[in-house]
């Protein structure tokens, strides 16, 4: 389990948070993920920083559409990333190397697999309803904004494709990308989350959403048993449901597609800017979890 205090690190960055970011803002923080493809090529993705995990704050959480096959394709293919933050006010950066983990939906865990067991998360805690659990509460913490974007198209695919087929999210060999259960485009601006305390990512009470401007064909959807799994498959025709039906749909759809980025941490790069000397000092992990500081030349 390592030696938390040794995290030095984590202080750092708890500081620098709180200096570079207003807590009164609902904007989701960006930071960039380098990682190499399947392919051997590097790899630039953009994603949203949510918080440290409270159990262990040497690991961090993120977040990322499992519609996005090239963010899940570097996070699937990839057992070391890394990612680079610059501070928008201070301008210090810190570049942490470490192994991402996917956190995907209970009906998506036939396509990502199930949630990280290298992380302890606490005696006789069951890890895949914690980790459930988790992603819900990140869910309901993010702006009605950002989670809106969860209910539009799959990233990369031509908005306007030809009638020859193009490279789809949904037909990738290795991602797999679900569809959505219900397709409104960029109707979706705002999207509320649930006000309820449901543990399950099945059948939820529609909220207040931004409504779509325009109801469209018929789309598909599916039922779920009880630990989440698609069970059954069935059309739903859009134009017969009313707008409580059609927001209960969506919000499920919208949350089946928000999956939860786990980041384990074993090497931190903090540079600072000095006027006129920076500094630079890096934290590392070893295999036991202790951490150890060194200053650098910056």
């Amino acid at each position: 389990m390592g030696d938390l205090q040794s995290a030095k690190w984590v202080e750092v960055l708890e500081k620098a948070l709180k200096k570079n970011y207003s807590s009164s803002t609902d904007s989701p923080v960006v930071v960039q993920l380098a990682s190499v493809t399947s392919q051997g090529l590097p790899k630039i993705q953009p994603f949203v920083w949510h918080s440290f995990l409270d159990a262990d704050k040497r690991v961090l959480l993120f977040s990322g559409a499992t519609r996005n096959a090239e963010l899940m394709g570097v996070v699937k293919h990839s057992n070391s990333h890394q990612i680079h933050w610059q501070m928008p006010t201070s301008k210090e950066t810190f570049t942490m190397s470490g192994r991402l983990y996917i956190v995907a939906a209970p009906t998506m865990s036939h396509r990502f697999g199930t949630p990280p067991r290298r992380i302890f998360v606490g005696e006789g805690v069951d890890s895949d309803e914690f980790w459930e659990q988790q992603r819900l509460k990140a869910w309901k913490a993010i702006g009605p904004t950002y989670r809106a974007t969860f209910t539009w198209p799959a990233p990369g695919e031509p908005k306007n494709p030809s009638v020859r087929e193009s490279w789809s999210a949904y037909r990738d060999p290795v991602i797999k990308a679900p569809p959505p259960t219900i397709d409104t485009g960029y109707s979706y601006t705002k999207l509320n989350a649930l006000k309820d305390e449901a543990s399950k990512s099945v059948s939820p009470t529609p909220q207040m959403a931004t409504l779509p401007r325009s109801v469209g064909s018929p789309t598909m959807a599916f039922s779920t048993g009880s630990l989440g799994r698609p069970v059954e498959r069935k059309m739903v025709d859009r134009s017969t449901m009313d707008k409580e039906e059609e927001l209960r749909f969506v919000h499920n759809s919208a949350m089946d597609n928000f999956t939860l980025i786990v980041f384990k941490c074993m090497m931190v790069d903090h540079w600072t800017p000095g006027n006129p000397i920076p500094a630079r000092t890096v934290h590392t992990s070893d295999k036991s979890g202790f951490w150890s500081v060194e200053e650098l030349n910056p």
